[in-house]
């Protein structure tokens, strides 16, 4: 049976400090997971029971072997995850401050997610919901493939969601982000995107404004993802709110990974979009309590108490 999500962009490895509240150069010791924005949200799709897929390369090395294991053991597709024959996994150094503070050092210039080719695509795979991490757009060969999959997944009848991931570092130059961006969100039926990524792609401060620039690009709706402040959607059915969920933050890294996982699980549901924003909002609330990003996303059982253990209809 073929997935009915696929994912596309960074699958890396996480090397997370063991030691809390400590710099780089002090940490003693780490603890590895799989990571990268695609590779999470997928992994989270997976452990939700979603039938998923990733679309993604991995270096010829024992990182890319752990990267490979790993995901079919949670269930994630890998039909999709080719082996670069010369590009190194990407690893990220994560250090972390609670409760909301981390510092990441990127090895990836070059590596192997960043070398997808629209050769690496199977247009007869396509035709679900295709779910875009937007740093995949910063490099070629990758930015290229990442535009085809979404043309051909739209062609099949599919749906497009982009997380738009920003991350200024890598990129040289934001104007050419900015153009790369628009590009995708023509073709696009749902953002996802925390405030600084909100403020980017919809050039504005204000959250409203920004969410009917992004609109006017292409896309249906915009979720926007505010931390403790709640989330927030834009759309064609008008405008929603749900507050965030009390929880005791550890970690802030893949919070977001976790929200995208829930909601584009929610979508697939058929569910009204106030239980989709619930669900996904309660997902990354549980994300933040925990230390990695892939491990510690929810299960939906998880997911459903916290809900109901905080008072919240369901």
């Amino acid at each position: 049976m073929q997935p009915q999500i696929h994912c596309l962009g960074r699958v890396i490895v996480d090397l997370y400090a063991d030691q809390l509240s400590t710099p780089l150069s002090e940490v003693r010791s780490f603890s590895k997971y799989l990571g990268g924005s695609a590779g999470n949200t997928a992994f989270g799709l997976a452990r939700l029971g979603a039938s998923v897929g990733l679309i993604s390369r991995v270096g010829p090395d024992e990182f890319g072997t752990f990267l490979l294991e790993r995901m079919q053991r949670e269930g994630v597709d890998i039909a999709m995850v080719k082996r670069d024959p010369t590009n190194a996994t990407a690893l990220a150094f994560a250090s972390l401050f609670p409760p909301g503070d981390s510092k990441v050092l990127f090895y990836r210039k070059p590596c192997a997610d960043n070398h997808l080719s629209l050769h690496d695509i199977d247009e007869t795979r396509l035709g679900g919901v295709l779910v875009l991490a937007a740093t995949a757009l910063a490099e070629s060969p990758c930015r290229e493939a990442a535009l085809y999959a979404l043309q051909v997944n739209r062609a099949r009848g599919g749906v497009n969601v982009i997380d738009l991931d920003w991350r200024p570092g890598l990129w040289s130059d934001h104007s050419v982000a900015r153009l790369y961006y628009r590009l995708a969100l023509s073709l696009t039926d749902t953002v996802l995107a925390n405030e600084p990524e909100l403020e980017f792609a919809g050039e504005s401060s204000v959250p409203e404004a920004a969410a009917r620039a992004i609109m006017a690009m292409g896309p249906r709706r915009v979720v926007a993802k505010r931390g403790a402040a709640g989330v927030m959607l834009f759309g064609e059915g008008g405008f929603l709110s749900v507050p965030p969920f009390a929880v005791q933050v550890v970690n802030t890294l893949g919070a977001g990974d976790g929200f995208g996982a829930a909601y584009c699980y929610a979508l697939t549901q058929g569910w009204e979009q106030e239980r989709c924003l619930t669900f996904a909002a309660a997902a990354g609330a549980i994300v933040v309590s925990r230390h990695s990003c892939s491990e510690a996303m929810p299960t939906r059982a998880e997911i459903e108490h916290l809900i109901r253990s905080q008072g919240r209809s369901w």
